[in-house]
């Protein structure tokens, strides 16, 4: 049996648009959960989303991926 990657991946919210709030929280979750593979659970997700045809959940894993990198991101500059 495939375990899920996290709660998420266990109550889908089909047909519910998530707010920006809810995606955050989600990506922060799967970091939480995946650590350094986080974004790898992300895009495995939307690609598993793409081949079932799903273009809602698509958008939705691509936003939480999207997230997952920006949080990942160094901060550039010199500290303050």
């Amino acid at each position: 049996m495939l375990r899920s990657c996290c709660f998420f991946c266990d109550n889908p919210l089909e047909g519910v648009m998530l707010s920006d709030l809810d995606i955050l929280l989600t990506a922060h979750l799967m970091m939480h959960e995946h650590g350094g593979e986080a974004e790898l659970e992300a895009a495995t997700q939307a690609d598993r989303m793409l081949r079932r045809g799903d273009r809602n959940e698509l958008l939705t894993w691509f936003r939480i991926w999207r997230t997952i990198a920006v949080m990942r991101q160094v901060p550039t500059g010199l500290p303050n």
